[in-house]
Parts: structure tokens; C-alpha cells; sequence
């Protein structure tokens, strides 16, 4: 295993604080045209990549989050109407809770996902050759292997 040295460090410092401006402006840009910060956005999209339904522990894995801090914006997001709750739907378990996208949810999810992806382009893709965003994905696909 490398040793942590100056580059290294320096590596991940630089890291940390590009991802953090580019995840600020995302939520700026969600705020301003949506009225929606990043988090909220991201619910949205964890739940439609499981297929619009899921158990609050899958879609706080498929954020990269501890479910723990999930429910205060599927409380916020249940109140708008993006999402429901039902509780009850394992009949082995019936504390179990299912996380649904509303139509309403999918509906903004859709429009939002276009201001997202544009941020998206904007703040990162496009600062980026192709052989940059490969290099690039093989080096997180290394870290999260390599995760105890």
C-alpha cells in the first residue's frame, strides 16, 4: 500500500473541494430554477432508478447515505406530494414502509432531471476529455472496492 505523501494528500484535498463546488452548484441551480435543493432532487432520483419504489434502507444505499438522515426529506417530500409512504406491505413484517414516487414526483423528477443534467454538463462533464472521465471512473470504481 502507498504511503500517504504530499501528492497524495494533495490529491485528495483537491479532490473534496471540487466535488463540494460542483455539488453547490447543482444545488444553486436546482434552488434557483426549481425551488428544490440537491437532496431532495437526489431522493427523487434514487427512488426512480429502483423502478419508483423502494424500502427506505435501499434507497439511502442507492444515495450513499445512512438511513438515518433520509427521513427528514422523505418527510418534506411525502408533505409536497413527491412521494408516499406505505407501511404494512410485508406481511412477514408489517412495520415494514415502501417509498413510492407519486405521479407528481415523477413528473418533477422528469422536468428537474433536465436542469440537473445541464449542471451537470456545465460544472463537470464538459471539463473533461473522454480518456479523463475514463481514468476518472476507474479510479472511483478502485476506491469504493476498496472500502472495508
Amino acid at each position: 500500500m502507498p504511503r500517504l505523501d504530499a501528492g497524495r494528500l494533495s490529491a485528495w484535498t483537491a479532490l473534496r473541494a471540487a466535488v463540494d463546488d460542483v455539488t453547490r452548484r447543482l444545488d444553486a441551480e436546482l434552488r434557483s430554477e426549481w425551488a428544490v435543493p440537491l437532496g431532495w432532487f437526489d431522493v427523487l432520483a434514487a427512488l426512480r432508478s429502483l423502478g419508483g419504489r423502494g424500502r427506505p434502507q435501499d434507497v439511502a444505499a442507492a444515495m450513499g447515505i445512512p438511513p438515518s438522515s433520509l427521513s427528514r426529506r422523505l418527510d418534506r417530500l411525502e408533505e409536497e406530494g413527491w412521494v408516499a409512504r406505505h407501511r404494512g406491505v410485508d406481511p412477514a413484517d408489517h412495520r415494514a414502509v415502501m417509498i413510492e414516487l407519486t405521479a407528481r414526483g415523477r413528473t418533477l423528477w422528469r422536468e428537474m432531471n433536465v436542469t440537473y443534467r445541464r449542471a451537470v454538463n456545465a460544472h463537470f462533464a464538459s471539463a473533461l476529455a473522454d480518456e479523463q472521465v475514463t481514468a476518472l471512473t476507474g479510479s472511483v470504481e478502485r476506491l469504493k472496492r476498496d472500502r472495508p
